[in-house]
């Protein structure tokens, strides 16, 4: 997918705000403009993240604001605009719902769940800052809420939840980093160009550094709160402020329940109930009754999903796919990816389970495979599958799935980035967690 174009796409529409914000915000427009109070509406506005894009929107077509670089308050913007405009403007804005075949309500409840986890960040880096004696935040308040709009209004875009995280989807779609994209969001849409500054490239100094590091514990309370590579980055932060690890971790604790306490969607409650996980491999998030009123075809999609989701954040594999065994054919089919382009021949690419060919063999019964870069390359000479040719180089391992006793896929997985081997740890923990799919599925 073309950036260039996206963004144009974006930013020729009107996005809706949540629709307990529109209810809220209608309840405060219907009162005397006399008791319209500034501070309240801005509150509002920044309790909902597409409500303050909505506004950010106005005050970023402002050619005055954008040379001089400023990073206005919420409440200045506000007061800039006019309670006349502000009023005209707020009514008309639609509210988010569910549309048949458009947008469903699991994606709904995902961008419920990527706005709260802004609103975690912002208050994240406004309390730490406090920490540090600096009062004046709110340009890092704001930028926090920015940061995930992208990804969220490619949530509703597309409307399907992805198999692996999310940012790294948008990223691997558009092969830019993240990153960049939020900088090329706030040029296109266009917002004040102040947050270029806060979010962009540029001379690094404290501020940006907890503002990031405020940005990724948020977006990354599920992965859960006992992992190591989760509490680096507040071990992190704690030495940037010069405050106890305690401290800071208790700032996202604090954040974390404030935000569920006050939620402008469901998904809102989210990071807190993912904070609330005990430790293990990876979470179970459904409840017993749930899982049992499934049938066995949508325990096996919930399990695969959630196995991808463990093998590319926990693990952190480069590349996952599942390959989906199709009877009619007696082939496997792409199903699920992470971190293919969007152009990949292996996308749309067929394995056909010939007599004696690698997948073939692999998928005859329940069985695993790891293979170095010298293997793999042996493979492609021995096997003329296109599917070793388009792989590249370096160490891959894959296993075959079974639901029962039936054939389901195949699972694969290397690191084709960085072309960092599997060792024997990662590999074992890759075969355990394919095997728990089988497991669940039973």
């Amino acid at each position: 997918m073309d950036i260039a174009n996206w963004l144009s796409s974006l930013s020729e529409n009107r996005w809706p705000i949540l629709p307990a914000t529109a209810v809220e915000v209608r309840q405060m427009l219907s009162l005397p403009g006399d008791r319209i109070v500034f501070s309240e509406l801005a509150n509002l506005t920044l309790s909902d993240p597409f409500l303050l894009l909505d506004l950010m929107r106005l005050v970023g077509a402002s050619r005055a604001l954008q040379r001089s670089e400023a990073h206005p308050t919420v409440e200045q913007m506000l007061m800039m605009l006019g309670l006349e405009v502000i009023t005209a403007r707020y009514r008309q804005i639609p509210a988010l719902s569910t549309v048949h075949g458009k947008l469903d309500q699991e994606v709904v409840d995902a961008v419920g769940d990527w706005l709260g986890r802004s609103r975690v960040a912002a208050f994240i880096i406004k309390e730490w800052l406090a920490i540090t004696g600096e009062y004046k935040v709110e340009d890092c308040f704001i930028a926090a809420l920015v940061y995930n709009l992208p990804a969220c209004l490619y949530l509703i875009y597309r409307n399907r939840i992805p198999g692996g995280p999310l940012l790294h989807e948008v990223s691997d779609v558009f092969a830019l980093d993240y990153p960049k994209i939020v900088e090329q969001f706030i040029q296109r849409m266009p917002l004040p160009s102040g947050l270029l500054g806060t979010l962009g490239a540029g001379p690094v100094n404290r501020r940006k550094q907890l503002l990031k590091l405020a940005i990724a514990t948020a977006n990354a309370v599920d992965q859960g709160w006992w992992r190591p590579q989760w509490n680096i980055g507040i071990e992190a932060a704690a030495k940037l402020i010069g405050c106890r690890v305690d401290d800071a971790q208790q700032v996202v604790q604090q954040a974390i329940l404030q935000v569920a306490r006050h939620p402008r969607a469901l998904g809102y409650t989210y990071p807190a109930r993912a904070y609330l996980y005990i430790p293990g491999p990876f979470p179970e998030r459904n409840k017993q009754d749930e899982v049992a009123s499934l049938t066995g075809e949508q325990q096996l999609e919930k399990a695969l999903l959630e196995s991808l989701r463990h093998l590319a954040n926990d693990i952190q594999f480069e590349r996952i796919m599942f390959l989906r065994y199709d009877q009619p054919s007696h082939s496997l089919k792409m199903r699920y990816q992470i971190g293919l382009e969007d152009n990949h021949p292996l996308r749309k690419h067929i394995v056909a389970l010939e007599p004696g060919s690698f997948f073939a063999l692999l998928t005859s019964r329940p069985q695993s495979f790891h293979a170095p870069a010298s293997t793999r390359a042996q493979l492609a000479r021995k096997y003329q599958d296109e599917f070793f040719t388009h792989l590249g180089e370096g160490h891959f391992a894959c296993m075959s799935v079974f639901s029962g006793h039936k054939l389901a896929g195949v699972f694969f997985v290397d690191n084709y980035r960085s072309n960092k081997a599997i060792d024997d740890d990662t590999y074992h923990r890759f075969k355990e967690t394919v095997f728990r799919v089988s497991q669940l599925t039973f």
